[in-house]
């Protein structure tokens, strides 16, 4: 099989785990209604994947690094499968917690492991493609995954959800398993030589952008069901109409990123994301009120959001070109941390406040990540000849 087909079969894997994460997004009122907790309490949901992610992950990495990939990889899926059974399952909230650690737990170990197979897989002028093609699959599943999650869960309520993606999940499982070459494990490298990157203050502050921006994203994202059920009083079938789109708008933000970090630099791109994304949020209590002003916004905030993504990946690789696999592995893990700690901070906004004021509080955390952004190129700047900015 070719290897263009392999690396695709690993994206569908990730796509199922960009689902089973931000799906519940999309059913966080059913799942408050159902388990009788709040609707603060039930985003936690997404807080315990995210805090799993983020720090779990890494430690069970160095436990497996012995492993041969392939045999990680069909592990992975096969407790993915059994952890969204757990969720479909569930008597209560607490079962349905622990399923979402180990799922935070197992989607960052397959994500991480499939993204260096896939590199490893591809020729040296396609790496950074088939890397890309892998984080695709997590697109895909905003466009497709949440919207039809949140329209099979008005139907027929969410838990069978959870029991649909365990079930689809055996078609990547299966395929990894009858047509994936084994592939030997890597020397794993000691945490402490992966923290060392840090001492780079450019690197600090450039990974300062993607934890306040990105938790500037989640404190509104996480609620953005009943936000827009309690400022437009949309149906299910219109939030999931808007999350389509915004999907949508994920996409074509991708895209647009990438290109104009080619064209026009990565400076440029992230300052004008970056106050995209926070001009939007400010606005977003307001035009929320407007149904159709709402879905505009909401369509151009996340598409900030996403252009934003390959230009501060792209930024971390020229900060750190010898160390560049490492620098990505933590900016995925401060990713998934200003994931849980915006679920959480959107939570106490709701529980204290008011859904609207989330794209308030949103905006001012996506100008702090700006305010880094011009920091870590002031210091560029001042630091680095003229030859090492040329990137820039």
């Amino acid at each position: 099989m070719s290897t263009t087909i392999l690396i695709l079969l690993l994206a569908i894997g990730e796509f199922m785990i960009g689902t089973s994460e931000s799906i519940v997004t999309g059913i966080i009122g059913m799942v408050a209604e159902d388990t009788g907790v709040s609707v603060s309490l039930a985003g936690q949901l997404v807080s315990s994947f995210s805090l799993a992610f983020a720090f779990g992950s890494p430690l069970l990495i160095a436990f497996t690094a012995k492993m041969e990939r392939k045999k990680l990889l069909l592990f992975a899926l096969l407790l993915f499968i059994a952890g969204n059974f757990l969720a479909f399952l569930s008597p209560g909230f607490s079962t349905l917690m622990v399923s979402r650690i180990l799922l935070g737990l197992i989607g960052g170990v397959y994500t991480v492991v499939a993204l260096a197979q896939a590199a490893n897989m591809a020729p040296p002028e396609k790496k950074g493609r088939a890397i890309a093609v892998i984080l695709m699959g997590f697109s895909v599943s905003l466009v497709l995954g949440v919207p039809a999650g949140t329209l099979l869960g008005d139907a027929w309520g969410w838990r069978p959800i959870f029991a649909i993606i365990a079930a689809a999940t055996v078609i990547p499982f299966v395929a990894i398993w009858l047509f994936m070459p084994k592939q030997q494990a890597q020397k794993s490298v000691p945490l402490r030589t992966q923290l060392s990157i840090l001492k780079n203050r450019r690197v600090l502050l450039a990974l300062c952008i993607s934890f306040f921006f990105v938790t500037g994203y989640s404190t509104a994202y996480t609620y953005i069901t009943p936000l827009l059920q309690t400022a437009t009083g949309m149906t299910t079938a219109w939030v999931s109409t808007t999350l389509l789109l915004a999907g949508v708008a994920s996409v074509a933000g991708s895209r647009i990123g990438g290109m104009s970090t080619d064209k026009w630099g990565v400076k440029p791109t992230l300052y004008v994301c970056l106050l995209a994304q926070a001009v939007m949020l400010f606005i977003l209590p307001l035009s929320a009120q407007w149904f159709v002003g709402a879905i505009i916004s909401i369509m151009i905030w996340i598409g900030a959001v996403q252009s934003t993504v390959p230009a501060q990946q792209y930024y971390l690789i020229t900060l750190s070109p010898h160390s560049s696999e490492i620098a990505l592995s933590i900016n995925t893990s401060i990713f998934q941390l200003g994931l849980a700690i915006g679920a959480g901070l959107g939570g106490l906004i709701v529980e204290h406040s008011t859904v609207l004021n989330l794209g308030w509080v949103s905006g001012v955390l996506v100008l702090i990540g700006l305010c880094f952004a011009w920091m870590t190129f002031s210091q560029k700047e001042k630091s680095v000849p003229l030859q090492a900015c040329s990137n820039d």
